[in-house]
């Protein structure tokens, strides 16, 4: 018969963070430890609390299942002799495996006969194998930041208070650091009775419920979603989303209960992005807009305490906030008082890395490559001019009040004192979104300045992260190199902006004074194409055509992805196949050739003649349609070859006896193969 299982490890008050992790290792280590040790089983849960990490796996087989494994001994001349008596080596190795040597067989494989033990396991009762099982189950669970406590060894997120550990109705006896497994649980810290006695696995979340614990963090959060509607139902309000605030909340709590606290409305003169950043941030409260959109002066708080001290709770959290709030409107008010110009001066005892120098000479170099971007890529002298002054002023906002009490605001102050120290919008919003894309799923720069001003940033971190000898390693990666090479590719991939980033990194190495300059920046594409390459396969781009366009990637991104786009349909329609196959053939007899040149008067045949003249028609257009961004069209081009290319293979003896007309076709054939490989290398393609 089949039993349900229950772990359930009680804690002090758990981190978000410690929460989440938590949840997602017990599932796994559950999964895979069950299999390793044979026990079937059927679905596994895993509930949390901010004082409880537990897990439910149903259906779990009373006993391990039977286990029957060959194991390959010596060779057949090594365990008989040549009477076919029995060796040494064939008696140690059936006594090693609890078996008599009359048990072994002899058996064929690819490296000869060998002979075998069949090991047969009987499978142990699951109330044996689940003590030890357990306490390994709780010991792999790791956090990033562990402790112990007491004179114990043991480390955790928190420390452990109890352990509940029942297979059906019985207690799986075991002990961890001293602490024994049974099946008292606890409830609420405020709400409940006492200890709560869990009679079976299946009653564990009710008997939780009862004693004001919502361990389930489904229901959790419906309770928050529930408890914010009814708080701002019929007073015209709503709650603004606040990104990782509804997850965080939920596992702040075991039984939440929503209220609506306000504020004195002379802060909403505040900027909107630093009232939200108190409350979500700092505070874990959900800020409150009006039927306008625009901030109302409230917020609502999930709290786990005593529904009845209610107002008791509203006043208090009402008072920290009007504390936050004071200090930010303090911070406002004094950084608006010096410009951001006038800030720069302090950049320079703001050390970006020591062997990198500050802050103060990263925007300088900013500056000129924000000036070397705009030439390369052809942009507008409005757009230099918004991008030179924002990489001036871009890194000012580091040593404001506010950034220093706030620093997810880093950016976002920037634009605000830009803009109050009469800077035009480009230049205010390229500052802000220079540190743009801030992580994986984050939107790219929306403007040109911001999108010049954010490669420049990145490159100039990566040349010097590169040049100093900072490049990742293994799971390290502290400046973040891997996401901001990831972000740059997406950034130009997708900016309608023909730029050689190779290039850009080159003159960051050189104005960051390094030798090789240019190994820098080949050791920093090959890094960006690398990231780039896995982020299209993931995409759901086919690998080989990603290949195909990877040699491009470093020099012109924005190029590499739209040819990779035309590949990718031309392929759904069943064309690519076909201009492969043209290609295919022409390269494989072009690497024969030599230096030969074409001689057109040695083209005597119809259907080389026709190959020849496609070519040389084909050669202009497929380079007029790259140069006006038409991909489509110009991979047109090479298909449109195709029908040329066959017939001349279907006429035409290429390895003749005549060495001139062979050399001659030979050549043709490489200058055909050479037009494809202009649009992408064509080896790559694997044939479907």
């Amino acid at each position: 018969m089949a039993r349900d299982l229950l772990l359930e490890i009680g804690t002090e008050e758990l981190p978000w963070g410690a929460v989440r992790d938590g949840r997602r290792q017990l599932a796994a280590n559950a999964s895979s430890m069950l299999e390793k040790e044979r026990l079937r089983r059927g679905d596994i849960a895993v509930y949390s609390t901010p004082r409880r990490l537990a897990l439910v796996v149903t259906g779990l087989e009373e006993r391990q299942e039977d286990m029957a494994a060959e194991v390959r001994g010596p060779s057949r001349e090594a365990a008989y002799d040549a009477e076919g008596r029995p060796t040494r080596a064939a008696e140690g190795f059936a006594r090693s495996r609890g078996l008599k040597v009359e048990d072994l067989e002899v058996r064929g494989t690819e490296k000869g006969d060998f002979v075998f033990a069949t090991v047969r396991e009987e499978g142990r009762p699951a109330r044996e194998v689940l003590p030890g099982l357990l306490e390994a189950l709780v010991r792999s669970l790791s956090f990033r930041k562990s402790m112990r406590w007491g004179s114990g060894e043991f480390r955790f997120a928190r420390p452990v208070r109890w352990i509940v550990a029942l297979y059906g109705d019985e207690v799986v006896p075991f002990t961890l650091d001293g602490l024994e497994a049974g099946r008292t649980s606890r409830g609420h810290r405020f709400l409940s009775p006492g200890d709560v006695e869990v009679t079976d696995p299946r009653a564990y979340l009710g008997e939780l419920r009862a004693s004001f614990v919502l361990a389930d963090e489904e229901v959790r959060r419906q309770a928050v979603i529930a408890g914010i509607e009814e708080a701002v139902s019929g007073r015209g309000l709503r709650a603004v989303p606040g990104g990782d605030t509804l997850d965080e909340v939920i596992d702040l709590v075991e039984y939440p209960h929503v209220i609506m606290g306000s504020y004195d409305a002379r802060f909403l003169e505040l900027p909107r992005e630093v009232l939200e950043t108190a409350m979500q941030e700092h505070q874990r409260y959900f800020p409150v807009e009006d039927a306008r959109g625009g901030l109302a002066a409230a917020f609502l708080v999930v709290h786990n305490g005593d529904p009845a001290q209610e107002e008791v709770i509203r006043r208090g959290n009402e008072r920290v906030l009007r504390a936050r709030l004071e200090d930010a409107s303090f911070f406002y008010r004094e950084d608006l008082s010096v410009s951001l110009e006038d800030r720069m001066g302090q950049l320079q005892a703001v050390v970006w890395q020591a062997r990198l120098g500050s802050m103060y000479e990263k925007s300088q170099r900013l500056r000129e490559l924000c000036g070397g971007i705009c030439a390369m890529a052809h942009l507008s002298p409005e757009v230099e001019e918004a991008s030179v002054r924002a990489a001036l002023l871009c890194k000012s906002d580091l040593v404001t009040s506010m950034v220093s009490e706030f620093p997810s605001l880093q950016g976002v102050m920037g634009r605000i004192y830009a803009l109050a120290g009469g800077e035009n919008e480009d230049t205010a919003r390229a500052i802000e979104e220079h540190y743009r894309p801030r992580f994986s799923g984050d939107a790219p720069p929306s403007t040109v300045p911001g999108t010049v001003l954010s490669l420049a940033e990145k490159a100039d971190n990566l040349a010097g992260c590169f040049g100093a000898g900072l490049a990742p390693t293994g799971s390290e990666d502290p400046y973040a190199l891997r996401r901001q090479a990831q972000a740059v590719m997406t950034i130009l991939a997708g900016a309608r902006m023909h730029l050689d980033f190779t290039a850009v990194v080159g003159e960051a190495a050189t104005r960051l004074g390094f030798s090789d300059p240019g190994g820098v920046a080949e050791e920093v594409a090959e890094f960006s194409r690398q990231r780039w390459r896995q982020a299209l396969i993931s995409e759901g781009f086919d690998y080989d055509l990603v290949a195909a366009v990877m040699p491009l990637a470093a020099r012109d991104p924005y190029d590499a992805r739209r040819r990779l786009e035309a590949m990718r349909d031309a392929r759904a329609r069943g064309l690519l196949q076909k201009a492969y196959t043209g290609f295919e053939r022409c390269y494989n007899l072009s690497r024969k050739a030599g230096e030969v040149a074409l001689d057109e008067a040695l083209l005597a045949e119809e259907a080389e003649r026709n190959l020849y003249s496609r070519l040389v028609w084909a050669q202009q257009p497929l380079r007029d349609h790259l140069d006006a961004d038409e991909y489509d069209a110009a991979l047109g081009v090479l298909l449109e070859m195709a029908p040329d290319v066959d017939r001349f293979f279907e006429t035409i003896f290429v390895m003749g006896d005549d060495e001139r007309l062979r050399d001659n076709r030979l050549a043709l054939l490489s200058m055909v193969a050479s037009l494809f490989l202009e649009f992408a290398d064509f080896t790559q393609i694997v044939t479907e």
